[in-house]
């Protein structure tokens, strides 16, 4: 059955978290349709989904969230990764594309489909992967974002590139056009590991090689990334910097909402494609603001940001396909927004004391002291001592112990090799003792 084999390809044994199934009702007097929302684990999912059988508007999130609540920071689970693409407008048929597709895995653009579904009017492309927790969210949105672009001229939607997507449900109809949503393909023997994709399709280094590479300081046009931040991971930890200074500041952000309200939807936006939910998310900032921006100045506010993460998209991932690019100041007004972290500050007076509390948006002063205190803590040991006290501490102790089997300071100096001086003050303290 089209229901079960689609879930027994996505979700397994290992699968953990919430599935949720969203199921659009008839329009109601009013003229509006209402949506039914299930949030189910592995185990009840075919049960509840072949109740669906046939019926028309059901999707499913191919990934799991930690709580029955549908959101890319919800994410407990990346399952797959996925492409909706709609090609009417093209002028292209769906065996077309389809064939387009694996014209494109066999010159090796694109790694093969794993599931391939007819939405009913488009097409589902499905690339199942080793599961993966919400830390992998960067590495997860690079290679959809590769994904996307490499698949672009054949419809492939952007706003369908969300971790929290939600596609049809093989086995229902599509009430636009009466279409049947089936598989075409499926091969359950095919699994794919992320990081494997990201070093094959992302011009991405080995590890060991990135680090060879920040050493010596020579940086080509290989993608590199291990515990720096790359453009992907930024952009996530800035949208956190910047929830952090609201909280510091209870939220009293007047003279500066216009700036983080721009930020925040632009960051949040890399990884939140829905237009809805990113309306939502920003919002719910705005709202907690002592004195909130007008929801229309807000609205002005996304218009932009669809524009920018185009123009971001297809600058980071014609850098992951190989193109060299110099990054100028040029270059970035002109793919998406890049603010030096001086800006930032100097336009959200962040006071150093506000920094110490931020991960990203820092200045030259505590970059420095956080490099110094790093520096001293690799210095300790796990008792927090430097080389230098644990070697004191030890030497003490040798020298109490040949002391108590009754050597001489004489003896004891010529056996540790330590100066008279030292020896004969710590013999001193252990006789007051």
């Amino acid at each position: 059955m089209q229901m079960t084999n689609y879930c027994d390809h996505l979700f397994t044994d290992s699968t953990d978290g919430y599935i949720q199934i969203l199921k659009f009702n008839d329009k109601n007097n009013n003229g509006e349709r209402t949506i039914k929302i299930y949030n189910t684990r592995n185990g009840d999912l075919r049960e509840i989904v072949e109740e669906f059988h046939e019926n028309e508007d059901v999707f499913v999130s191919p990934n799991t969230m930690y709580i029955p609540k549908r959101r890319v920071e919800n994410i407990r689970q990346f399952r797959a990764l996925f492409q909706d693409m709609d090609f009417e407008k093209l002028g292209l048929h769906k065996s077309e594309v389809v064939y387009l597709v694996w014209i494109l895995h066999y010159e090796g653009k694109i790694p093969k489909p794993t599931m391939v579904v007819d939405s009913g009017r488009g097409i589902h492309l499905y690339f199942r992967i080793q599961n993966a927790p919400y830390g992998a969210l960067n590495t997860w949105q690079e290679l959809q974002d590769y994904i996307y672009y490499q698949l672009k001229h054949l419809g492939a939607d952007r706003k369908a590139t969300d971790g929290a997507r939600v596609l049809r449900l093989p086995g229902t109809t599509n009430s636009k056009n009466e279409g049947q949503c089936e598989i075409l393909y499926i091969d359950n023997e095919l699994e794919y590991s992320m990081y494997e994709l990201r070093e094959q399709y992302l011009n991405y280094k080995p590890k060991v090689h990135q680090m060879k590479i920040e050493e010596s300081k020579k940086i080509d046009n290989k993608v590199i990334t291990n515990r720096f931040f790359n453009s992907y991971s930024l952009h996530m930890e800035r949208a956190n910097d910047l929830n952090t200074l609201c909280k510091l500041r209870n939220y009293d952000m007047t003279g500066f909402r216009n700036m983080v309200i721009h930020c925040y939807a632009y960051w949040k936006g890399i990884y939140v494609r829905d237009s809805y939910e990113l309306e939502n998310v920003v919002l719910e900032l705005n709202n907690a603001f002592t004195d909130p921006l007008k929801e229309t100045e807000v609205q002005a506010i996304l218009r932009c940001v669809p524009k920018a993460i185009d123009k971001f998209i297809a600058y980071e991932q014609g850098l992951r396909s190989g193109e060299k690019k110099r990054v100028s100041k040029g270059m970035r007004d002109k793919e998406g927004y890049w603010y030096k972290n001086e800006t930032l500050i100097e336009r959200l007076e962040i006071t150093r004391d506000e920094q110490k509390h931020l991960k990203t948006i820092i200045g030259t002063d505590e970059k420095y002291d956080r490099n110094n205190e790093k520096r001293r803590s690799s210095r300790r040991d796990e008792n927090g001592l430097t080389k230098r006290e644990k070697d004191k501490l030890e030497n003490i102790k040798l020298i109490k112990k040949l002391y108590e089997a009754g050597y001489k300071q004489v003896d004891i100096v010529k056996e540790l090799g330590l100066s008279k001086g030292r020896v004969s003050q710590v013999i001193k303290e252990i006789k007051q003792q």
